[in-house]
């Protein structure tokens, strides 16, 4: 019975990992998110890199996005104007990133770690929230402000509010331009100043959108929303649409064709594991039958009579189970990868849960219930002479 626990036990925990990798990499990948921007800006990268540049704000994709035709689709729209605040000054560059976003909508996407002070909220005017890098850049503090040049020619004083520790945005813009950074090394934007949509809309003089994030309602709803947003910008051959629902679905359809496998052994090796316990239960118990019959002969109820064997059953079923739980859980290695295209969705790492529990301590109470049951039915059915005459034989 410990053997026949540890191997269930292990099967289990390795598929309760694989679900929690697959769940990892939903989670990661988020296929229920569709892309939408616009052509890149080359003003942004056609800028002069000497001489002096009067401090301009640009976009950094052109805008060409209309919210009304995203919210006509479906879906949660996080919608976002991504500029680029440009200040050349001789052989030097003082440049940042403008992100206008909506707060509430847009930490359901994308990750803002606040060190010091607050996040930025729906109703906030002229603040800002930007990541370390940016504030040793601009040598602004907690409370400090710093101007950003509007569409108008006039430069905007914006107060921080709050000092961000870690940043990942989802889907952020590519890196073309020198700029405080919080991963040097990457070629997508890791850094910059967050403002309230609206705000942006006043720097920038429009309300139009640089790019955005639809959110379908669930991951197979993509294909659907995806065939509505081409519908909406059919005329407008500059705005691009970017899923990642086929390529994740395509990644995960090997895995989980394995997880099933593993499932269908994992049961099948759990039923044939407590046949096998039970069987083994069964001819305890046939021994044992001689005593039960004495027991009743004696003037025991036959429920008196079997409480013994129920109670030795569970103990040893019991016993077996923790064993082989035990066995499975020191065995079994921390974390390994799959093979092939599987290996894309990272490390499994097999986890011992209350369900995994569970089984094992049903498949104990189950293997001894079979095995009690012949016996018990034997009894019942035959007298206790007839059964003492029978296994006196």
């Amino acid at each position: 019975l410990a053997v026949a626990a540890a191997i269930v036990a292990g099967a289990m925990m390795v598929i309760e990992g694989a679900k929690g990798a697959m769940a990892r990499a939903e989670r990661d990948d988020r296929p229920d998110i569709v892309q939408v921007k616009s052509r890149f800006n080359r003003a942004v990268f056609e800028t002069p890199r000497s001489g002096n540049l009067a401090p301009l704000t640009l976009p950094v994709y052109e805008p060409l996005i209309d919210r009304d035709k995203l919210n006509a689709v479906g879906g949660t729209v996080v919608a976002r104007q991504s500029l680029l605040r440009n200040v050349v000054a001789g052989e030097s560059f003082l440049n940042l990133y403008i992100f206008g976003i909506e707060p509430d909508k847009e930490t359901r996407v994308s990750v803002f770690s606040v060190g010091r002070g607050r996040f930025l909220r729906s109703d906030d005017g002229a603040v800002a929230v930007l990541d370390h890098a940016s504030a040793q850049a601009l040598g602004v503090e907690l409370g400090g402000s710093f101007p950003v040049r509007k569409a108008d020619g006039q430069d905007l004083s914006l107060t921080v509010v709050g000092i961000l520790d870690r940043l990942e945005l989802r889907d952020p813009p590519p890196r073309t331009i020198d700029a405080p950074a919080l991963k040097p090394d990457s070629s997508y934007v890791s850094s910059g100043v967050f403002v309230t949509l609206r705000t942006s809309e006043e720097i920038f003089g429009r309300s139009t959108l640089t790019n955005a994030l639809v959110v379908a309602p669930a991951a197979r709803d993509v294909p659907s929303v995806v065939e509505g947003l081409r519908k909406a910008f059919r005329l407008e051959p500059a705005v691009f649409i970017t899923e990642r629902y086929g390529q994740f679905s395509r990644k995960v359809h090997d895995f989980a064709q394995t997880l099933a496998l593993f499932t269908i052994i994992g049961a099948v090796t759990a039923t044939l594991a407590g046949l096998f316990a039970a069987n083994l239960l069964h001819d305890v118990y046939a021994d044992r039958r001689r005593q039960y019959a004495m027991l009743l002969a004696l003037g025991f109820s036959p429920m008196q009579s079997a409480v013994v064997g129920v109670g030795v059953g569970i103990a040893t079923a019991g016993a077996g189970a923790l064993i082989g739980a035990l066995v499975a859980a020191a065995c079994t290695p921390r974390h390994f990868a799959m093979p092939s295209l599987m290996a894309d969705l990272g490390t499994i790492e097999p986890r011992f849960d209350g369900f995994i529990a569970v089984v094992v301590v049903g498949m104990a109470l189950a293997a001894v219930a079979l095995g009690m049951a012949p016996t018990a039915w034997w009894l019942h059915r035959r007298s206790v002479a007839g059964a003492l005459s029978e296994e006196g034989r």
